[in-house]
């Protein structure tokens, strides 16, 4: 009787750990921050342009991202996080970013002088910027593993400018005389982005 009650107890406990292994992968399926905590994140926004970025969400109500970006003049780099408060298909979400793009050193300004096939944009190219922007707005969550955002808000830009350096004297005569001397300004400018992130992992 012994030897029975205890195989008994042993079926049972085996019964009981397959279907707790059962029941967590199903929830693990249907969990998409436990299915897929990466993800690749493309956007268009204002003041940034175009954005590619990575992110990583170890948690629920978080998402980290970093990456890059191009306004059609210079690249850049930004890092950011959103908060997403609540757990649906659709849920609102807040970001807050911070970027930098450095202004085209000497020699970049000259290479775009000398090729006539370029746009001659030499004054813009010697602007950089750093901006920290605030956002909210709504996430829809797709299928396939997708998630479709737009979001607005308003960013804190310093744009400045190092002056002319390191550019030869024979081509100045092609850069905005405002240019010769440094200079920086401050800032607050409305901005909206509208992206899809792509999530995997």
């Amino acid at each position: 009787m012994g030897v029975v009650s205890a195989l008994a107890v042993v079926g049972v406990l085996l019964t009981a750990q397959t279907a707790a292994a059962s029941g967590l992968q199903r929830r693990g399926t249907q969990d998409p921050e436990r299915l897929a905590p990466f993800g690749l994140m493309l956007d268009a926004s204002a003041p940034e342009g175009a954005g590619l970025s990575l992110s990583f969400r170890p948690m629920r109500m978080l998402r980290l991202h970093v990456g890059g970006t191009h306004n059609g003049v210079r690249p850049g780099a930004r890092v950011g996080l959103t908060l997403l408060p609540w757990k649906g298909s659709l849920t609102p979400a807040l970001t807050l970013e911070a970027g930098h793009a450095r202004p085209a050193n000497g020699a970049g300004l000259e290479r775009r002088i000398v090729d006539r096939t370029q746009m001659p944009i030499h004054s813009l190219e010697r602007v950089g910027y750093s901006y920290a922007s605030a956002l909210l707005g709504f996430e829809w969550q797709a299928p396939k593993r997708l998630t479709f955002f737009v979001r607005g808000g308003f960013s804190i830009m310093r744009l400045y400018s190092p002056g002319i350096v390191g550019v030869d004297e024979q081509f100045r005569a092609a850069l905005e005389p405002a240019n010769f001397h440094g200079w920086s300004l401050s800032n607050i400018e409305p901005t909206a982005k509208l992206g899809i992130l792509l999530s995997f992992g």
